[in-house]
């Protein structure tokens, strides 16, 4: 029996959950709080295999729950608001999360997902929370494999290819990274300005493109040809050329 503990500042929204967790087997709801003062004294109390986290508390934050507890052997999904900037920070980190309100089928698939996951990295925490209070002022992100999470600096990323909803890192070292993560998703999450999308299929790191060739691809200084689509060629010439 997987023990939960449920942590939000809105008591309507802690009712629900634990009414649609009574309905999960596998899983018992052992405490609910709703501050970061009050989760001081339950986790410990409690021991959870598994927090429902929200991010934003009345005195703080979830992130702060996480430091101040040190390292946890519990699995952690946050539960948040529909808020771009929060969920960008929470991806960074490669953790897993909810939207409110919370709905029954998702937290299905995430409940199923906690068999997967692992007990939150610090380095995990650390990416997300400085996404969440700088503004994404960091330069790594944390990619989730099948085996292990990955932190890469972006200098490191050559670039990316899509493979069935799954990403291939290309790095400097020669090390191939496959992430369990959509090519879109890491587009929307890389810098811009640091990225270029040729093709449908590829993410390249501009710093790393030798020329264009005029048959419609670009070749990267390791010598890998990549596909410019037709429908991009513009948007990858005002890149080059810098009349974006």
């Amino acid at each position: 029996m997987i023990r939960v503990v449920i942590i939000d500042d809105e008591p309507a929204i802690r009712r629900d959950m634990q009414a649609l967790l009574q309905q999960q087997p596998g899983f018992i709801v052992v405490g609910t709080c709703g501050s970061v003062a009050e989760a001081r004294v339950l986790i410990p109390a409690t021991q959870p295999d598994l927090l429902l986290l929200d991010i934003s508390l009345g005195d703080g934050t979830g992130f702060d729950i996480l430091q101040e507890a040190g390292p946890l052997s519990c699995k952690v999904i946050f539960i948040t608001a529909h808020h771009d900037h929060a969920i960008k920070a929470i991806k960074y980190g490669a953790l897993d999360y909810l939207l409110k309100p919370v709905d029954e089928e998702e937290l299905q698939q995430a409940l199923q997902r906690v068999l997967q996951l692992k007990a939150v990295a610090p380095e995990q925490l650390s990416l997300a929370q400085q996404h969440l209070k700088q503004g994404g002022l960091q330069n790594r992100i944390v990619l989730r494999s099948q085996q292990y999470l990955q932190i890469v600096a972006f200098e490191e990323i050559v670039y990316c290819q899509s493979d069935a909803g799954y990403t291939t890192f290309f790095l400097t070292d020669g090390r191939k990274i496959v992430a369990s993560k959509s090519i879109k998703e890491y587009e929307e999450l890389l810098p811009e300005a640091k990225f270029l999308r040729p093709h449908q299929s590829y993410l390249v790191n501009h710093q790393f493109i030798d020329r264009y060739h005029k048959d419609g691809y670009l070749v990267l200084r390791n010598g890998v040809e990549i596909p410019v689509s037709t429908r991009r060629k513009d948007l990858v010439m005002e890149f080059l050329t810098g009349n974006r």
